[in-house]
């Protein structure tokens, strides 16, 4: 079937594009405005941008009304931020924040959140996420212009703190055991470390390539 999205509302498109771009990685945003309030909100339109100079995609979605949230308009008081990464552990709480609290009630204190100072920006980091990324805005745009429907934000990364469980002794990542929560369609979620996970090499080269989706012409 053919969803032609000219003719639907974006309430019809919404659950069409996030059911079926997925898995979606969690940003866990930590933020405050210029007086120091904290806000703590997880957002999943999220990606890596490049890695020269190392940066980060967040879309913030603004209320049905056109305003806009709390986390995009403390970046355009404060230009930092720190991004966290969810724990299967961590979902109860990071579903927590997602909650409607108020522009004058910090998520960090009504949940009673431990967190710690940042090294490099304002915000606060939490202290029970085991990957975080300290950043400061680069830009921060409405989308679309002329009526936008969210806050397209690229976030310079300053410093990457990762938990020592996760490293070896060559300060390499641990891949086997990197769990992290990810978005799917609807109310579901998904986790990084599954049973199926698998290795893909890439191919050495064009010719290998087609080489490999040939059948096979020696068959056992």
């Amino acid at each position: 079937m053919i969803f032609d999205c000219a003719v639907m509302t974006a309430a019809g498109i919404y659950p069409l594009l996030a059911g079926t771009v997925i898995p979606r990685p969690i940003a866990w945003l930590s933020t405050c405005d210029d007086k120091g309030q904290h806000n703590l909100a997880p957002f999943s339109f999220f990606q890596l941008v490049t890695d020269n100079p190392p940066t980060l995609m967040i879309s913030i979605n603004r209320h049905s009304d056109g305003s806009q949230k709390d986390s995009s308009l403390n970046l355009q008081l404060c230009p930092e931020l720190v991004v966290h990464l969810v724990t299967p552990e961590l979902a109860g709480l990071m579903n927590a924040t997602a909650a409607g609290f108020s522009k004058d009630v910090s998520e960090i204190t009504a949940l009673q959140i431990q967190t710690k100072a940042a090294t490099k920006v304002r915000p606060p980091r939490v202290t029970a996420s085991p990957v975080c990324f300290e950043c400061k805005v680069v830009s921060l745009t409405p989308y679309p212009a002329e009526n936008p429907s969210c806050d397209i934000v690229l976030a310079e990364v300053l410093c990457i703190d990762i938990a020592d469980e996760f490293l070896d002794e060559k300060q390499k990542l641990k891949h086997t055991k990197l769990d992290f929560l990810a978005r799917l369609g609807g109310l579901w979620y998904s986790h990084s470390q599954q049973s199926d996970n698998f290795q893909l090499a890439r191919p050495v080269s064009a010719q290998a390539a087609v080489q490999s989706q040939l059948p096979d012409s020696n068959p056992a």
